[in-house]
């Protein structure tokens, strides 16, 4: 972890370090407000530890774009707790994060977003001590602020986790196919060059002895090695052919591209990405994530007024994930146990291939679904249909 060392915000002429500490008394408003006047020396602080980290999340400029972005947020976010007096954690990140062309970028590995999340909160953290100090009255803002901030740390790291994921998947999958095309390409070189030699000298065989008589067991074998090289021949071209011209199966992603075209609206956008490879799942898997996927975008487009909805589908050979994401109105999940959005529904589905459905909204902050399905080999054991 990197520490922020004490001279780091206190450098010569930094008006962060020159102004007097506030009083522990004040309200969380005014410590807001305070944050909110630094954002900007906060910021160089942080730009300043990023330089002292280095490595290619620190250097790559897409990278330290979208660091400096997620760390604009965390402020925010803190400094929208201490106003409201509870944690107050952006629930669009996840739309914002899943949209962005640049995630995740290539070579940047979990730990640097680990040490950049842990540098941030060191900077955030040294300037909420030197504002409310540790004096009596101080502790439940502290505790606010620190919660409020590591909560939107670590919701920004999980994104970013699972953005590396989603793409260490396709990295699988695409060298997956391109050793299948190569193994596809020797079969046919080499092994099927000497199969159609071997069943060429047959021939020029056949054609020495027209007209010949044969013992009958010098036929019978000779017969034998023609069945034998044929059916060879049959079967190396219809391994080489699954093997060369074996795309992703796109049975659920063009199933699901059709529902939610359907679904969606003139007002509203949804957007697919699935990682991995979709011969993963068993057809009953994909049936019914297919069945979830689809009532989750419409509840998301009809009942919670979605402008924007993203839906991501991680396979991998033990798991299948599945997210969707919505800036609509959302609702109180609470109140919604057995109302008529269909979740009881869902959750039945995700049962019935032994998966996991869960789902996290607050009014006016959108709604995030999640199904988690284990597949064959897997140790939750293989995954059942109806």
């Amino acid at each position: 972890m990197v520490k922020v060392k004490a001279g780091l915000l206190a450098h010569t002429g930094d008006p962060v370090a020159e102004r007097s500490p506030r009083q522990p008394e004040r309200a969380g408003p005014d410590v807001a407000s305070g944050l909110e006047a630094d954002r900007a020396e906060i910021m160089a602080a942080y730009d300043r530890v990023l330089d002292e980290i280095g490595g290619p999340i620190a250097s790559d400029p897409l990278a330290r774009q979208q660091l400096m972005a997620n760390a604009e947020q965390i402020i925010t976010d803190v400094v929208d707790s201490l106003r409201a007096g509870a944690v107050r954690v952006d629930g669009g990140h996840r739309l914002r994060l899943r949209e962005s062309p640049t995630r995740p970028t290539r070579g940047v590995q979990p730990r640097d977003a680990l040490r950049t999340g842990a540098a941030f909160f060191d900077v955030i953290q040294q300037e909420l001590i030197r504002r409310l100090g540790f004096q009596e009255g101080s502790w439940r803002l502290l505790t606010l602020a620190f919660s409020a901030l590591y909560r939107s740390i670590t919701v920004r790291i999980g994104e970013g986790l699972l953005a590396h994921q989603g793409y260490l998947l396709d990295v699988i999958h695409k060298a997956q196919v391109e050793e299948r095309h190569r193994i596809g390409r020797e079969l046919h070189d080499h092994v099927g060059l000497w199969l159609s030699a071997a069943y060429r000298q047959l021939e020029l065989y056949d054609l020495d002895n027209d007209g010949k008589e044969l013992g009958s067991g010098s036929e019978k074998r000779i017969t034998a090695a023609y069945d034998a090289v044929r059916e060879a021949m049959r079967t190396l071209r219809e391994i080489t052919s699954e093997l060369r011209f074996s795309e992703p199966s796109s049975g659920l992603e063009k199933a699901l591209l059709t529902a939610l075209e359907a679904v969606a609206t003139g007002d509203a956008t949804v957007q697919l990405k699935i990682n991995g490879d979709e011969k993963w799942a068993p057809p009953a898997v994909k049936d019914e994530s297919f069945l979830v996927v689809r009532e989750a975008v419409r509840n998301a487009v009809v009942h919670g007024k979605s402008k924007l909805v993203l839906v991501r589908i991680d396979i991998a050979p033990h798991e299948m994930r599945i997210y969707v994401d919505d800036n609509g109105c959302g609702f109180d999940t609470r109140r919604t146990a057995s109302g008529g959005m269909g979740l009881s529904i869902m959750r039945e589905r995700a049962e019935l291939v032994r998966g996991t459905f869960t789902v996290s909204s607050t009014p006016g902050q959108g709604t995030h679904v999640e199904l988690f399905i284990p597949l064959p080999g897997s140790e939750h054991g293989p995954a059942r249909g109806r």
